[in-house]
């Protein structure tokens, strides 16, 4: 199948003289709140001051990078509390990546500080929204969109190809391939290696 998949790939590259391949990873990131409880001495008396209560939480991550060696800006997908109000969910979903006002204040600067996108939604894990979300910032705006084909490889996962999805893909000449689900460990060593990035930005944010 692996043969299969790389034969697919450069017969598609051919066909739609594709001349620059990415590979987007998707993984989950698990970290860790440490300590759960700070111990304050004062001689006689210690004082035990209680954190979140949790020990781990879980993001999402997708990292990019293309056969050029690119490294691009990974996404982050962390879990958020949804409001009651329709209203402000879909004012968080338009202006403020899915967080409220009082977390994006916090989430804003760690974007810039450690040069990703981050997301938020109850679940933390990624969505047909977010994958529309990651085309137009990746690709959206890059100046030959209009005569120059790419291709984005990324995982068999149905929030990557609904029909929204594959249609904003091709207004903006990009060519969604599959990776065989069996095979993302060969395709994306990202999986394995992990990455430093969006640890350091989920452990910031849960601080």
């Amino acid at each position: 199948m692996l043969a299969d998949f790389s034969e697919r790939v450069l017969l598609s590259a051919m066909a739609n003289d594709v001349e620059t391949i990415y590979n987007a990873d998707q993984t989950a990131v698990n970290y860790e709140y440490l300590p759960t409880k700070t111990l304050n001495p004062t001689k006689e008396n210690n004082v035990w001051v209680k954190c979140a209560g949790k020990t781990k939480e879980r993001a999402t991550a997708m990292l990019l990078g293309d056969t050029d060696g690119n490294k691009h800006p990974p996404f982050l997908v962390l879990k958020t509390t949804k409001s009651k109000k329709k209203e402000v969910v879909q004012e968080n979903l338009t202006m403020r990546h899915g967080f409220g006002r009082t977390v994006w204040t916090e989430v804003e600067p760690l974007q810039s500080e450690f040069g990703c996108e981050i997301y938020g939604n109850p679940t933390a894990w990624w969505n047909a929204g977010i994958s529309l979300a990651f085309l137009k910032y990746h690709f959206g705006d890059r100046p030959d969109r209009e005569t120059k084909k790419i291709m984005l490889l990324w995982d068999d996962f149905s929030a990557h190809f609904t029909e929204e999805v594959v249609a904003y893909a091709e207004s903006i000449n990009v060519v969604l391939e599959r990776i065989p689900p069996r095979f993302t460990w060969v395709c994306q060593p990202a999986d394995v290696a992990g990455s430093a990035v969006e640890v350091r930005a989920a452990g910031e944010l849960a601080r």
